[in-house]
Parts: C-alpha cells; sequence; structure tokens
C-alpha cells in the first residue's frame, strides 16, 4: 500500500514538472521569435537609412539577446548597436561596441558577422585613429570576405565607404576604379543614396585628373537623383544636391566658362541657405519627437514592468505549488532513507579507519622511497665520477709532450677502457629506469683476452680509486687462462673495480691482492675464479650479516638500505653482487681477524669458435661497397663518415630526409644509416617513402631512442636493425659485414 502511494505521488511530480517545461519552453519560443523579427528590422533599418526606427527598438532588442544568453544573438547585437552608433556620429558608444563584438564574433561561426566587423574596423580606423593604411586593410579584408561568400548587396557599403578613404587621400585612380563597381553594384540594387555619393566621388576624380566631360556626365546623374523627394522617415544628407552644385560650378570655373560657373555659384548659395533652413527645422522637429518619445518608452517601459510582474507572479505560484509536492515528497523519501543513513555510518567508520591504515602505510612507502632515492643518487654520483676522473686524468697525460708513442698508445687504451666503461654504466642506468628489475639488463657478448683485460684494469686503478690510501695492488694470473673468452668484459670491469674500490676505501696503507685462476674447463665453457685477498680488511659481525641479508633478498641493487646510510664501499659490495648474478653468479665473501677479507666469484665463459672459411672482404670488395649515412648534426657525420671510410666502404652524407630521398631516386647503394630525430621530415617518414620505390635495400636506424618503447615505428616504417647511439666502431663494422653478406 505504501509502496502504491509512493509511486503515485512521483507520477503526480512528474506531471507537474512536465507542464511547467512546457509552459517555460513556449514562452522562451516566443521570446526567441521576437528576438529574431527585432534583429533583421534593425539591420533592414540601418541599411535603408531608417535610422530613428532603428534607435527605437535596439535598447529593447539588446535586452532580449543578453537574456537568451545565445552568443551568436549577443554578437549581432552588438555590432548592429556599433553600426547605428557610426550613423548618429556616437563615436564613443561606436568604439565601445564595436569591442564586445569582436570578440564575441571569435568566439562563434558567422560568416556575415566576420565581414560587417571588418567593414566597422576599416569605419574605426577612418574615422577615430585616422589611420588610413588600416582602414584600407579592413575594407578590403570586408569585401574580399563579402565576394567569397557571395554577400553581393552587401558588400556595396562597404565600397562606399572605401571610396570615401581614396577620396580624402586624393588618390583619384583607385577612387574611380572602386567608385565605378561600387556604381554597378548599387545600381542592380537600386541603392539610390549610395549612388548619390559615388557619382559625386567619381565626378571629382574626374574633374581633378582634368576629364571635365566625363566628370559634368557624373554630376549630372548624381544631381538628378540627389533632386528626387527622399522619404522623410530616413537619414541622410539634404546637403547632397549643393555639393553637385559646387562641383559643376568648379569644373566651369577650372574650363574658363566663367559665367556658367557663376550662375552654378548662385544656385549654390540660395541652395546652401535653403538646406541649412530645412535641416534647422527638421532637427527641431526630431528634438520634440525625441522627447515625446521619451515619455512613451517610459509609459510602455511601466507597462512591461507591470506585465511582467504578473507573470512572474503567476509563475511563482506555479514553482510554489510544485515546490511543495518536491518537499512533501522529499520528507517522505528522507524518512525512508534515514535507516538505511544510520546503517551505512558505521560501515562507512570501519571504512574510513581501514582507510587511515592505508594511508598511514602508504605515507611509510614514500619516506621510504624518498630516502631510497637518496641513496640511488648518491650511488650514481660516485660511479659517474670515477671513470670521469680516469678520463680527466688520461687527457691531462696526454697534453705531456714529454710522453713517448708508447706511453701515449697505454693512455689512449685506458682513456678507450674509461669510456666504454662510463658508456656501459650510463646504458645500465638506461635499462634500470625502464624497469624494476636489474636481472633484465642483456649482456653483450664479445671476445676479449682477460689477461690483457686485468692489465687494463691494473693501469686504469690509479685513475679510476680516486683519493687512494696508499694501498699495494698486486695481480696474480694464472698461466693456464685461456687467450680468448666470449662474454661482456665491460660488465665484467664494472664488477671487479667495484670490489677492488670497496676494498681500497676501507683500509688505508695494506696490501690487496687480487687473483685471476682457470677452475676447469668443459665442451663450450671455462670457468673462471676471480677472488680479492687483504688480511688488513675485517668486517665486523653486524656488517657482515649486513651484507649477507641484502645478498640474499635479491633487493635491487641501487635501492638497498642499508644501517649505515653513508656506507658507500658497502653498496659497491650490494651492486657488484646484483651485476654477478645476472651472470648466474654470485659474491661469496668470508671475513675474520685472522685471515682477514676474501671476496670470490666464478663466471663460466663461452669458449670462441673458430670459424673455418669465413667470407673476409677483400679491399676491392669494400671499396665496390656504397653506404648512405643520412644524419643531421654535422659532428656525427664526420664521425660516422670517418669510422665507415677507415673501415674501407665508400660513404656519402645526406643532411635531412628531403636530402636522402633524392639521393636515394638518383644512386643505387649497398646499406643505408638512418637518423631518427631529424627536422623536417623523420626518419620513420623517410625510410616510409624510400621504401615505396625500394623494399630491398636494408636500411639499419642509427639512434639513441629506445628500440623497445618504438618497435611498433620502426616495423611500420620498414627499418631492418637498430644501433643505439652512442655506439662503438666495431658494432658498426659487424653489422656492415653481416648486412652486405646476406644481400
Amino acid at each position: 500500500m505504501k509502496r502504491n502511494v509512493f509511486t503515485s505521488i512521483l507520477i503526480l511530480l512528474l506531471i507537474l514538472c512536465a507542464h511547467a517545461k512546457e509552459t517555460y519552453d513556449f514562452s522562451s519560443l516566443q521570446q526567441k521569435n521576437v528576438l529574431e523579427q527585432n534583429l533583421d528590422s534593425i539591420e533592414y533599418w540601418i541599411d535603408h537609412n531608417y535610422i530613428s526606427k532603428a534607435l527605437n527598438i535596439i535598447d529593447e532588442t539588446e535586452k532580449l539577446a543578453l537574456e537568451s544568453d545565445n552568443k551568436k544573438y549577443i554578437a549581432r547585437i552588438y555590432r548592429l548597436h556599433s553600426g547605428l552608433y557610426i550613423s548618429v556620429q556616437d563615436l564613443e558608444g561606436f568604439e565601445t561596441y564595436l569591442e564586445k563584438a569582436t570578440i564575441l564574433q571569435k568566439q562563434v561561426q558567422d560568416q556575415y558577422g566576420e565581414i560587417y566587423i571588418n567593414n566597422l574596423w576599416g569605419l574605426y580606423h577612418k574615422i577615430i585613429s585616422k589611420d588610413n593604411d588600416k582602414a584600407v586593410f579592413f575594407l578590403k579584408k570586408a569585401i574580399d570576405g563579402a565576394e567569397k561568400y557571395k554577400y553581393e548587396e552587401q558588400s556595396i557599403d562597404m565600397l562606399v565607404n572605401l571610396t570615401s578613404i581614396y577620396y580624402r587621400n586624393a588618390d583619384w585612380k583607385n577612387c574611380y576604379e572602386i567608385s565605378q563597381k561600387a556604381i554597378e553594384l548599387a545600381k542592380k540594387y537600386h541603392k539610390d543614396i549610395r549612388l548619390i555619393y559615388l557619382y559625386y566621388r567619381i565626378g571629382t576624380a574626374c574633374s581633378k585628373t582634368n576629364r571635365y566631360d566625363e566628370a559634368l556626365n557624373f554630376f549630372r546623374k548624381g544631381e538628378e537623383i540627389a533632386k528626387r523627394e527622399i522619404d522623410s522617415a530616413k537619414t541622410s544628407n539634404y546637403a547632397n544636391h549643393t555639393l553637385y552644385l559646387a562641383g559643376i560650378a568648379d569644373i566651369y570655373d577650372r574650363k574658363k566658362e566663367y559665367k556658367l560657373a557663376n550662375d552654378y555659384y548662385k544656385d549654390y548659395i540660395q541652395e546652401q541657405a535653403k538646406q541649412n533652413n530645412i535641416f534647422l527645422e527638421k532637427y527641431a522637429q526630431d528634438i520634440k519627437g525625441y522627447k515625446e518619445l521619451q515619455l512613451k518608452q517610459k509609459d510602455n517601459e511601466r507597462i512591461l514592468a507591470e506585465n511582467k510582474y504578473q507573470q512572474t507572479q503567476l509563475k511563482l505560484n506555479e514553482y510554489l505549488l510544485i515546490s511543495g509536492i518536491v518537499i512533501i515528497v522529499i520528507l517522505v523519501l528522507l524518512i525512508l532513507l534515514q535507516y538505511k543513513n544510520s546503517r551505512l555510518k558505521t560501515e562507512n567508520n570501519i571504512l574510513l579507519q581501514h582507510k587511515n591504515e592505508e594511508l598511514l602505510k602508504a605515507k611509510n612507502r614514500v619516506e621510504e622511497a624518498y630516502k631510497q632515492k637518496t641513496l640511488f643518487i648518491n650511488n650514481i654520483t660516485h660511479e659517474l665520477r670515477t671513470p670521469l676522473h680516469a678520463i680527466n686524468g688520461i687527457a691531462h697525460l696526454l697534453e705531456n709532450k714529454e710522453s713517448n708513442e708508447g706511453q701515449r698508445k697505454e693512455q689512449l687504451n685506458i682513456l678507450q677502457f674509461s669510456g666504454k666503461y662510463l658508456l656501459r654504466f650510463i646504458n645500465d642506468i638506461i635499462e634500470l629506469n625502464r624497469s624494476d628489475e636489474a636481472y633484465k639488463i642483456s649482456l653483450k657478448k664479445h671476445p676479449f683476452d682477460p689477461i690483457q683485460l686485468v692489465n687494463t684494469i691494473k693501469e686504469s686503478l690509479k685513475f679510476f680509486i680516486i683519493g687512494e690510501n696508499n694501498n699495494d695492488f698486486r695481480f696474480l694470473l694464472d698461466d693456464k687462462l685461456p687467450k680468448k673468452l666470449l662474454g661482456d668484459p665491460d660488465h665484467l670491469s664494472r664488477i671487479v673495480i667495484s670490489i677492488l674500490s670497496n676494498t681500497s676505501r676501507y683500509i688505508s696503507g695494506g696490501i690487496i691482492e687480487f687473483s685471476v685462476q682457470h677452475l676447469f674447463s668443459r665442451e663450450k665453457t671455462s670457468t673462471i675464479l676471480f677472488s680479492l685477498k687483504s688480511k688488513d680488511l675485517c668486517f665486523s659481525k653486524k656488517k657482515q650479516e649486513e651484507l649477507n641479508k641484502a645478498f640474499v633478498e635479491n633487493e635491487s641493487a641501487i635501492f638497498t638500505s642499508l644501517s649505515d646510510e653513508n656506507n658507500l664501499p658497502t653498496l659497491e659490495l650490494v651492486i657488484a653482487n646484483k651485476l654477478l648474478l645476472q651472470c648466474n653468479s654470485k659474491l661469496d665473501f668470508t671475513s675474520d681477524e685472522k685471515e682477514g677479507t676474501i671476496f670470490s666469484f666464478q663466471i663460466p665463459f663461452e669458449h670462441i669458435e673458430e670459424k673455418i672459411g669465413q667470407a673476409e672482404f677483400k679491399d676491392k670488395k669494400k671499396k665496390g661497397v656504397k653506404i648512405l649515412v643520412v644524419e643531421d648534426n654535422k659532428i656525427n657525420q664526420l664521425i660516422t663518415r670517418k669510422i665507415i671510410t677507415n673501415f674501407g666502404y665508400q660513404c656519402e652524407i645526406a643532411s635531412d630526409g628531403y636530402e636522402a630521398l633524392k639521393m636515394t631516386e638518383k644512386n643505387e647503394y649497398d646499406l643505408i644509416f638512418m637518423d631518427i630525430m631529424m627536422e623536417g621530415i623523420d626518419g620513420f617518414e623517410t625510410t616510409k617513402r624510400i621504401r615505396k620505390s625500394d623494399e630491398k635495400t636494408p636500411i639499419i636506424a642509427l639512434t639513441a631512442i629506445s628500440e623497445s618503447e618504438n618497435k611498433e615505428n620502426f616495423i611500420d616504417a620498414g627499418i631492418t636493425k637498430v644501433i643505439n647511439k652512442p655506439f662503438e666502431p666495431t658494432t658498426l663494422l659487424q653489422q656492415i659485414q653481416i648486412t652486405i653478406s646476406k644481400k
């Protein structure tokens, strides 16, 4: 029963709301029709010079437009108001409404409104700013718009305004040409008032250029129109006829027909006096009519206010009835929902308590993350300074002229080793930034000599270990070490240097032994044992527990937080252990007061399989290989070309995508290296265009952007392979050989 009553109340409420909406919609529709009719009437009256009629309803129409809250209507009434004010010479009102109309015009899509605004701005610069150039610019813009959107009749006023500027500037050529065009349109649409001005201006242009007969012809035509009886409701210049009398008199004076000139001057003076009297009488009538109009408007406003008040009262009664029903329904709903709300409050309180606990945990996680970030920055700073210190030191030594050729070669090897170390470290950081899992860093496989690598590390220690504590490093190398292994020497260097650097910072003036031993060999691998021993170093039990915990828990190396936050050497050991995990190994250590500390790890390396009969590129064959490098950076062009030509291949350079397209159309290339980030068209778009006519030539991207993050773009463009900058020359050579051999 209660449910049926409640349903009935809701249905009644919906019916009343629908009735109220229909009443409101009818009122709104009626108001919209009145507004549109008024706007059309005002535009017609302004166009046909019934200015007083337009003035009678302009304010009321503006009020309706503002109440409609329709930007298109408001923009239109503003520009009409501006045009009306310029007609009655109210320059302040003209400028105010022109600015309002311009602002709104930018927000609405109205072709004719745009033309109208440009015409008004032309009048503004003609009358107010006195900038004739700007006036001509806006008027021409309005005329072009009228021609574009087929507003032929509306363009007449714009042409008349343009002739007035040429007339004022004594630009008789343009005044004549534009007046001719305007006269044709004014005659077509029976614009007699415009023809009066146009015949006078074109006649004056002819007179000033000594074409007297042509001028008299135009003046006669204009005078004939000016003599006609003009509708008294229009606002026009009754002195137009006198202008023609003065113009004709001036022509006869120039032709030295002084008698005719004198007669026309007399007629001019008499007509001028007559027109002045007419103007004064009409002005007095207009003042009287204006005062009567003001009284009528006040009466109309009072009647409208009373009608509006009555309508408001009727609407208010309807709203009160609807509001009463709504209030009753709301009270019923509140009573029904009260019970449910009381139950929800208890549940919400429990939920809020859980949320507060979660927020507290989140706060702790954020604080911990900040702490880890600080450790990360400290460690990265240290890791970057180490190879940079080596590079700066070697650069200083290379400047020393006393160094012999052998010393310089050794120094260059250390410099190259430091650069590779720094490049590998930066690449690892980039990889870590893409994923939280350090294990995703891919290891390289290059042939290397373990003895030569250890010797290079040995020579580099004085540069890599900053602030050395006068420790004595002793390197012990097994005679059974293989001469060539397949692995990642840069990765191995980081592990060894991290452990050596850690140990050196803990002791001062001690002995540090580092040994490399060959443990055993299998079918495809050789296992190498690396160990470091120092009797001068002993970790406390607490420090050993911290290290063992960090090694076992598999936390991210760069974010591991130990009890001693400033203990960078400990962090170096954790990083070394994480790097070893990628090699399927781990860092073992023992530490006691008697034996000191021993760090050790073993890594299985692949043997290098000697491939008999592998294709080698002879010098003649290399010289026949043409390679195109598309690169917009001049330094990169120089370096890449030098590397390729040193390998014995031909190399040509294209500085951008457009040049590459032209060169590939004229020439055939065995291989193309393509930069991606270029101005104009990028490497992706350039490759796509090349692929339209050439699907076979290998195109390798030589770029700094990530291959994994742009994989789809590389595939869609048709790129064969990606090499990331900065690259090693051997990597480039290897890829050239593989690509050319396949081709």
